[in-house]
C-alpha cells in the first residue's frame, strides 16, 4: 500500500516537473496578426498561434481562446472549442486561425471616424486603421495544457 502511494507521488511529481519544464522552455507567438476586414459591423482581425517546443517532451492543448483588450479592459473574445493539438517534441505546432470582430458600439468616441477607417481599408493601408483608431490594441490568449490552465501576457495587436 506504502509502495503504491509513494509510486503515484513519484509519478505525479515527474508529470509536473515535466509540464514546469515544457511551459518554461515553451515559446508562444501570435503569428501573422491582421486587420481581415472592415464593414459597418466593425473589424475583423485574425491571428495563428504559433508554439515552439524545444524539449523533449510533448503536451496536449486546447484550442486558445483569444481576446483584445484596451487599457486592461477586454472588448471582445473568441469561442471556445473543444478542439485540441498536440505538441510534439522538438517541434512546431501552428493554431488555426482565430478571427475577432471588435463592434463599432466598442469605439463609442471614434464614430466619426468610421468612413476614414473603412477607406483606409480598401485602399491596403491597414496600419493606419489603427493609427486614426488612436487606441492602444493588445491581444492574448487562454488555453489548457494537459488539464491546466494557461493565460499569455498580452502583446500589441500591430
Amino acid at each position: 500500500m506504502k509502495i503504491g502511494i509513494f509510486g503515484g507521488l513519484t509519478l505525479g511529481a515527474a508529470w509536473l516537473f515535466k509540464l514546469k519544464t515544457m511551459s518554461s522552455k515553451l515559446k508562444s507567438s501570435l503569428s501573422n496578426p491582421r486587420i481581415h476586414k472592415v464593414d459597418l459591423k466593425g473589424i475583423a482581425f485574425r491571428t495563428e498561434i504559433k508554439l515552439q517546443n524545444p524539449t523533449k517532451n510533448s503536451m496536449t492543448i486546447t484550442k486558445p481562446v483569444v481576446s483584445i483588450s484596451t487599457n486592461g479592459n477586454e472588448i471582445t473574445s473568441s469561442n471556445p472549442e473543444s478542439k485540441s493539438y498536440t505538441i510534439k517534441p522538438l517541434s512546431v505546432t501552428m493554431i488555426d486561425t482565430i478571427e475577432l470582430i471588435i463592434p463599432w458600439t466598442s469605439f463609442t468616441d471614434i464614430l466619426t471616424k468610421i468612413p476614414a477607417i473603412i477607406a483606409a481599408y480598401k485602399a491596403g493601408k491597414t496600419k493606419s486603421i489603427l493609427k486614426e483608431l488612436a487606441i492602444p490594441l493588445e491581444m492574448n490568449y487562454s488555453l489548457y495544457a494537459d488539464g491546466l490552465f494557461f493565460e499569455s501576457t498580452p502583446q500589441k495587436l500591430m
